[in-house]
């Protein structure tokens, strides 16, 4: 496989149809920029879709909030039974 056959399985096909009108603002932002239509619109996607790399803190959140642990009363677990979350709100609604 040659080095031309390998880029051309990397790309993938992508139609829209458009009115004249935006075809045509396609056609001119590309003049403009002095870019071909394509580049026009994948520098404008890219402007709007950042890719941000989040590097997670060390130490987890309960690691974090580990001094909070047991410093205030209830169950453990509410999701462990209902019956903890009957009339959960009720009060709020009157």
């Amino acid at each position: 496989m040659g080095k031309k056959d390998k880029n051309k399985k990397d790309i993938v096909w992508f139609g829209m149809k458009l009115t004249p009108e935006e075809k045509a603002k396609i056609k001119l932002l590309a003049e403009r920029k002095g870019v071909s239509q394509k580049e026009a619109i994948m520098n404008l996607v890219n402007e709007e879709v950042v890719e941000y790399k989040i590097e997670p803190t060390p130490g987890s959140l309960l690691d974090r909030a580990k001094h909070l642990v047991g410093s205030v009363e209830g169950p453990g677990d509410l999701s462990t039974n209902p019956k903890y979350m009957e009339d959960f709100g009720k009060d709020s609604l009157s």
